[in-house]
């Protein structure tokens, strides 16, 4: 059996976080924070499209740019300069509704941007993936690559969750968590090349709680023995990577509670390192048979 590739990516991992619970079989070998700055917004699908292109996307980049200059947002997720008139709003509504008023005028004006990019590299193949260097490849969708994070049912749960009301939007992202679990480990089982999971769980519960550090931490323990098992599972010549593309921090402003940080996390089982997330791809494809790249 060809060694295998195990990627995990887990949106809105915080490098901080991990390190301060010290967990172990996350942080593995080698970890690291990685660095966002080459992005203009901190935003999920842009930064997944970089990891397994190896470069940003500005097709699935701008129209969250667009996005974010009617926001206005005073946190580190974004770096987009905004018109004079948005920010003279930013100074006079709060941030819930300056975010209602951006997502209204960006839909009527280029779409819903999660929608129109979700699945942008596959329904295109412009980019060359990481998933055409190899020949056995699974992967239960990633953003940009077949999986759209702010689905309706995403959306009314965090509408929910803002008024207080959190128990839609925790059984929502706890049944997708389990249902991605399963589907991991039926692909652990099978002659994979390259595997890469994703969730989004932890990034649509990290909003919310946190601040709550408590319930966060024992979220962040469950991953620590998934990870565990899932290592257990592999031979000794077997990759594993742990990836998300940002973090989370309080932001007081924010009505969720917090907001993207501008860092990522990566480990591995090799001690191997990278530096931005669109390093990731590099890394993979020098593994690939029938790849020239060396790494790094």
């Amino acid at each position: 059996m060809n060694r295998k590739i195990v990627i995990l990516g887990i949106d809105g991992l915080e490098y901080n976080l991990v390190r301060e619970w010290n967990l172990k079989y996350i942080t593995q070998k080698a970890y690291t924070k990685t660095n966002l700055s080459d992005f203009e917004v901190i935003v999920t699908p842009p930064i997944w499209a970089s990891m397994i292109t190896g470069e940003r996307i500005p097709e699935i980049e701008e129209p969250f740019i667009k996005r974010h200059r009617f926001i206005a947002h005073k946190g580190k997720s974004s770096k987009v300069k905004v018109p004079w008139y948005v920010r003279l709003g930013s100074k006079i509504l709060p941030l819930g509704i300056r975010r209602k008023i951006g997502e209204a005028i960006i839909k009527r004006v280029t779409g819903d941007p999660f929608l129109a990019t979700h699945d942008y590299l596959l329904r295109t193949r412009k980019y060359k993936t990481i998933f055409d260097y190899f020949d056995k490849t699974w992967t239960n969708g990633i953003p940009s690559y077949g999986r759209n994070v702010s689905t309706p049912k995403v959306k009314t749960a965090m509408a929910e969750a803002v008024k207080g009301n959190l128990k839609p939007l925790v059984e929502y992202a706890m049944k997708t968590y389990e249902q991605d679990r399963r589907a991991l480990f039926e692909a652990l089982d099978k002659d994979y090349e390259l595997i890469f999971w994703y969730t989004p769980f932890l990034d649509e519960i990290s909003h919310f709680y946190i601040r709550k550090k408590l319930k966060l931490m024992n979220i962040y323990f469950d991953l620590n023995k998934l990870v565990k098992k899932v290592s257990e599972k592999l031979d000794e010549t077997d990759v594993l990577y742990i990836i998300s593309d940002h973090g989370m921090e309080p932001i007081s402003e924010d009505p969720r509670g917090g907001d993207h940080s501008d860092h990522g996390f990566f480990s591995s089982n090799t001690g191997e390192l990278i530096k931005k997330p669109q390093d990731l791809f590099k890394l993979v494809v020098s593994k690939s048979p029938r790849s020239n790249f060396n790494y790094p």
